[in-house]
């Protein structure tokens, strides 16, 4: 090599850094941008009666430049972009048609760095750059073991928010390249179903699973979403991430729900002050509670309670709060917290369909508890046919859940959405008046 040559490669060598030094700072600063300039636009805003046109396009284009800036920044990764373009989206509460710029982005990662991991990696830069990190779960990338992540933004709706998918980036191993990571965590992959072996005890019956106080935190909700299971979401109004939570579940098509804050016997452990129906308040105080919670949290498909110890044995509370569910068409399952609890035997009486929760499974936040919990609530299937259970949004529930869920498909049991355990009251073939 001349002198000439190795100059012209230091050169290069130099570009090359400073390149990357720059696209990091530009990175953080469009970050910082994006993150402090949310849009005013509001997907649920009508003007008339005809559903409006919300142009998202350039939001998901500076999305997408955040993004690749972000992508940018290793230098041992590889990039494809498979196909990029306008898309309508519909809007499902109000009609609205939604324009915005979607892309597939496929990226090689070196043979030794983790596949979850690298969504990992992504998920932690995307949301310090002010996008939303939406899924991310095992996939296949042509005939190759993958990883997939939806990124996009979050826009104002109504009073809550709503998130778009602007981009899909799909994580491979590409063998040609040799530069390893330093900075991705070594997570381990989630093994393919058929590669887990051993057998299990077989059982028959039904298993409806609800998952409470989900809005306090989106990661274990992500982990529960992605095994697959069709677990009903029963999320808490008024948490920071209540309104991202309802989105996944919809987005995922599970069934999600309002999990009602009800007031229990001891008053000192209420956990959500205000905004719990307490058995001292007006009917018209608990109806009032009980609408808010609702429309902060459109779409959901049925109610079941938090706490509510002393609420569910309330006739004169119960009546309110089902008979509201009864104008709006939703179901309620009765989460049990109370065995002096009227809140089915009432909802059958007025027409509402109903369940109730036959056993808990977290109470311990050890995974091995968990995990003998969920086998009574099978032997429990077993015995009855059905059985509903209820765990809730924990990081040690989650990852029972993500360790054994293969597990738990093989075992004979079929897992259902809890609306298919529901007993379907038809005393009433149409709403009652607003009351």
């Amino acid at each position: 090599m001349t002198k000439a040559s190795k100059k012209k490669s230091s050169g290069s060598k130099y570009a090359v850094l400073i390149l990357t030094a720059v696209i990091a700072i530009i990175a953080i600063g469009c970050g910082l941008f994006y993150a402090t300039s949310n849009s005013k636009k509001d997907v649920l805003d009508k003007k008339g009666d005809e559903p409006q046109t919300v142009s998202l396009l350039d939001e998901s284009i500076e999305a997408q430049r955040l993004l690749d800036n972000i992508l940018l920044q290793k230098n041992n990764w590889q990039l494809i972009e498979n196909n990029h373009g306008k898309k309508d989206v519909e809007v499902e509460e109000s009609g609205a048609k939604v324009q915005i710029n979607q892309r597939e982005l496929a990226v090689g990662v070196p043979s030794g760095t983790s596949l979850a991991g690298a969504c990992d990696w992504l998920q932690t830069k995307a949301e310090q750059a002010g996008l939303v990190y939406i899924s991310g779960k095992p996939a296949k990338y042509k005939k190759w073991d993958a990883y997939k992540a939806e990124i996009g933004i979050k826009v104002k709706a109504g009073a809550g928010s709503k998130s778009f998918v602007t981009d899909t980036v799909i994580f491979f191993h590409n063998s040609n390249l040799t530069k390893q990571d330093k900075d991705v965590k070594d997570l381990p992959e989630q093994k393919a179903e058929e590669e887990q072996q051993g057998t299990v005890r077989q059982f028959r019956g039904k298993v409806a699973i609800v998952i409470d106080d989900c809005g306090y935190d989106m990661a274990p909700v992500r982990k529960l979403l992605n095994t697959g299971l069709p677990f009903s979401y029963a999320i808490l109004p008024y948490k920071q991430y209540s309104s991202d939570v309802l989105e996944m579940v919809k987005a995922k098509g599970r069934v999600p729900m309002l999990h009602l804050p009800m007031e229990p016997i001891d008053r000192s452990a209420m956990s959500e002050g205000a905004a719990t129906i307490r058995t001292d308040l007006s009917a018209a105080e608990k109806l009032s509670l009980t609408r808010r919670a609702l429309n902060s949290l459109p779409g959901v498909m049925g109610v079941n309670n938090h706490q509510g110890s002393k609420a569910t044995a309330d006739k004169d509370t119960m009546r309110v709060v089902l008979q509201e569910m009864r104008r709006q068409n939703l179901f309620f399952v009765d989460s049990r917290t109370n065995s002096a609890s009227v809140a089915r035997n009432m909802a059958q009486q007025l027409g509402v369909s109903t369940a109730r929760n036959d056993i808990f499974l977290d109470n311990s936040s050890d995974v091995q508890a968990i995990r003998q919990q969920i086998y009574k609530a099978f032997a429990m299937a077993e015995k009855n046919g059905s059985v509903i259970a209820i765990c809730h949004a924990r990081p040690n529930t989650a990852k029972c859940w993500e360790m054994y869920a293969a597990e738990f498909k093989r075992t004979g049991i079929t897992f259902v959405p809890v609306t298919e355990l529901l007993y379907y009251c038809l005393l009433y073939t149409s709403p009652s008046p607003r009351d």
